[in-house]
């Protein structure tokens, strides 16, 4: 009878593991967080720093869209969101907590000829599907995605008027629902221009100058490059994180956390 219920406790105690609720032998406390593809790939390279000094935490990365990691929040799907953009005024069920900056970098074909574009080129482009050079179409982010409403706040016409009013984009301009998405179609095509994270930046693809300043995480730093928008982390509204969320928080903002950031090529948090 007491090994009946020696098991009956010990399997009590796994099923409050599973929950982050107590131990397990070597059952480990997750951590859930979902949302922005652009913040994805730092928070890996977070995640995984946290977890090799914390062998007892496990943290699972969900990637999908700033707004569905609003949502996501919101419903107590996860413990914390990633937004790659400023909350909404319409959206205060979350509360959030910066992580760094971000520049949103305009790119283009690795071969391609084109070096330099202003604000007022890259409007007409998206909004009427007037040609900058041999670039004749683009490519655009999902309705949802955090680096799209920060991209169309910021591109503006001569007039001051931004891509965000317009009920629709040109014909010429395709939707893709993942920076890496982004990154295959722009590889694909010395006619295409789009626009990804700064910090995802790599070599198959080329970066273009913005009204003449270079896309670095200095000059988003410096406030000389404008096409910038912060990474936030979200938790739900009058609901205390979890104390493993709370660490795992803790550790993103610190000295180590900044580190990773500042490696990972974002602008870290100012002292």
């Amino acid at each position: 009878m007491k090994r009946k219920v020696s098991i009956w406790m010990t399997a009590v105690a796994c099923a409050l593991a599973a929950f982050g609720l107590g131990g397990c032998g070597n059952a480990k406390t997750q951590i859930k967080i979902s949302g922005s593809s652009s913040v994805s790939p730092l928070m890996q390279q977070l995640a995984a720093a946290y977890e090799k000094e914390n062998a007892d935490i496990e943290i699972v990365i969900t990637t999908s869209d700033s707004g569905t990691g609003i949502a996501d929040t919101e419903a107590g799907k996860n413990e914390i969101g990633m937004v790659s953009r400023d909350l909404k005024a319409a959206e205060s069920g979350v509360t959030a907590t910066k992580l760094c900056d971000d520049g949103v970098v305009l790119v283009v074909h690795k071969d391609s000829a084109l070096d330099d574009v202003t604000g007022a080129a890259v409007y007409a482009l998206y909004a009427e599907g007037t040609a900058i050079g041999s670039v004749t179409s683009a490519v655009s982010r999902e309705s949802g995605s955090g680096t799209r409403d920060a991209f169309d706040g910021l591109i503006k016409n001569g007039g001051g008027d931004a891509l965000s009013k317009l009920t629709e984009l040109a014909a010429v301009v395709s939707i893709q629902n993942s920076t890496g998405a982004v990154k295959t179609q722009i590889a694909g095509s010395p006619a295409r221009l789009g626009y990804i994270s700064l910090g995802s930046l790599d070599d198959t693809v080329k970066a273009l100058k913005f009204e003449g300043t270079a896309a670095t995480a200095g000059n988003v730093q410096n406030g000389t490059y404008k096409l910038s928008r912060p990474f936030n982390l979200i938790v739900k509204k009058g609901a205390e994180p979890s104390g493993a969320a709370q660490a795992f928080i803790d550790f993103i903002l610190s000295e180590t956390g900044q580190t990773i950031v500042t490696d990972n090529g974002y602008v870290r948090l100012a002292a």
